[in-house]
């Protein structure tokens, strides 16, 4: 057998099949069938049934996430189907009660984490970014934020808390110096200036906002379906504070948006946001300083040769936060 790395994308694909239908296999279906839909983080499955059900089988790539992280978004997406009216998808148990089935087969390395969820319906948000649907995202942040706060996580829930701009057990390759990969300089020298305003932000919250929180919550991880907003890709459940988590969705929205149009949606937000739960005390902007930092570190990591034109895109939108304490859109 032909080693998996070896292999071209098309021919790793067929093999990833086999692994996905085996672990379709442990779930009581009537004749499943299985489209791909997608690969990039994670490799993604479209199910239907005779019946016309459809579903989402979703293979973690290995090492992405542990097998508490994705057993914490299972559990939290039933508490959310249980205590609120928001909709967002269900994770399926296997036959023996398993949120999160481990799978693997021959000539593919590693066993894949893989869960089986309800699909969303909708269209992606992104394709509608009007006030009206800004307002209803706020509105929907509210109520995931209070639920994170009154809702108790059962034993065995992810103890990780994303308290700094890096969170997840990443090496640190842009500050300090031990492994940067950032020479000398004034490069540099701004962006350890960055990292200080990103840590002293994550220590100045109060502790008491913790909850759990989605975390990756950007426009297009809702879709719209008949005027509701439906929420997916839960899998980065982590206890966190409420102006990170917003941090990083408006972020997203400006980099899909002008400044003028980003300013207006974001005061629909607020204002859908505000209509059920307080604002947050903390400056979001720090926390938007912390996810480009997060950006250049992943690119670091895995597309070093990016780096160098990545921090040259990114030093206008720190030295406009330096003078003026906004956060400019990054050019691209």
């Amino acid at each position: 057998m032909v080693p998996f790395h070896q292999l071209s994308p098309t021919a790793k694909l067929r093999r990833l099949r086999t692994l996905a239908e085996r672990a379709l296999a442990e779930y009581d279906l009537k004749n499943p069938s299985i489209a791909y839909h997608g690969f990039e983080t994670n490799l993604m499955y479209r199910v239907r049934t005779d019946s016309g059900q459809r579903y989402m089988l979703r293979l973690a790539s290995p090492g992405w996430r542990t097998l508490e992280d994705l057993w914490s978004e299972a559990v939290w997406l039933e508490a959310l189907a249980r205590d609120t009216r928001i909709h967002a998808p269900r994770v399926i148990p296997n036959r023996d009660g398993r949120y999160v089935v481990q799978a693997s087969v021959p000539g593919v390395p590693d066993s894949w984490c893989v869960t089986f969820m309800t699909w969303v319906p909708g269209r992606l948000l992104g394709h509608y970014l009007n006030a009206p649907n800004l307002a209803r995202m706020g509105a929907l942040f509210a109520e995931l934020h209070h639920h994170g706060i009154t809702w108790t996580p059962p034993a065995g829930f992810t103890s990780r808390r994303f308290e700094h701009w890096l969170s997840r057990g990443e090496p640190n390759l842009i500050v300090g110096d031990a492994e940067n990969r950032i020479p000398s300089g004034e490069a540099r020298r701004t962006i350890e200036r960055m990292h200080t305003v990103v840590e002293d932000a994550y220590a100045a919250v109060d502790r008491r906002d913790l909850r759990v929180i989605h975390c990756d919550l950007w426009h297009d991880n809702i879709k719209l379906h008949r005027d509701m907003l439906c929420p997916f890709d839960f899998e980065d459940t982590v206890l966190g504070y409420r102006a990170h988590d917003i941090a990083v969705a408006m972020l997203d929205l400006l980099e899909a948006t002008d400044e003028g149009q980003y300013e207006k949606l974001l005061g629909a937000f607020r204002a859908g946001y505000e209509a059920h739960l307080a604002w947050p005390d903390e400056e979001m902007e720090p926390f938007q300083i912390g996810r480009l930092l997060w950006t250049l570190n992943w690119i670091a990591r895995h597309e070093p040769e990016w780096l160098t034109d990545s921090v040259e895109r990114h030093l206008p939108v720190f030295e406009t936060y330096e003078k003026t304490g906004r956060v400019a859109k990054p050019r691209v």
